[in-house]
């Protein structure tokens, strides 16, 4: 069970979709992200024990972040930390318990292909 302080949830992340558009300049293609939901989230780091076993594994460059529940949030979404770096969502372990508040931990990917 997660315990945390209302005051972890201290930074902003945006979660939405991609959008394929064309760049207003020059008329390449790029890809767009637009926001669909905002949610405040507490970052999660890992143990070293937990470094050492996820290295050499599709999850070595991940990173952890909580939030509160939410039903929207699903592996096809994209999602835009505040320093407006784009994320992939890799996996989604929410919190069974029959607490009142409950949260999900939210493994990201960078996404490098999003302008």
């Amino acid at each position: 069970m997660l315990k945390y302080k209302p005051s972890d949830f201290n930074k902003k992340a945006q979660f939405g979709t991609i959008k394929s558009g064309y760049n207003p300049v020059n008329g390449n293609p790029i890809k767009q992200f637009v926001p669909q939901i905002g949610l405040k989230y507490a970052p999660r780091t890992r143990t070293m024990t937990q470094q050492y076993t996820i290295a050499g594994t599709t999850l070595e460059d991940t990173i952890l972040i909580v939030i509160r529940h939410n039903k929207a949030v699903n592996k096809k979404l994209i999602v835009m930390l505040p320093d407006k770096t784009y994320y992939d969502i890799v996996g989604i372990s929410p919190d069974d318990s029959n607490n009142v508040i409950t949260y999900d931990i939210v493994t990201l990917k960078l996404n490098t292909s999003i302008q």
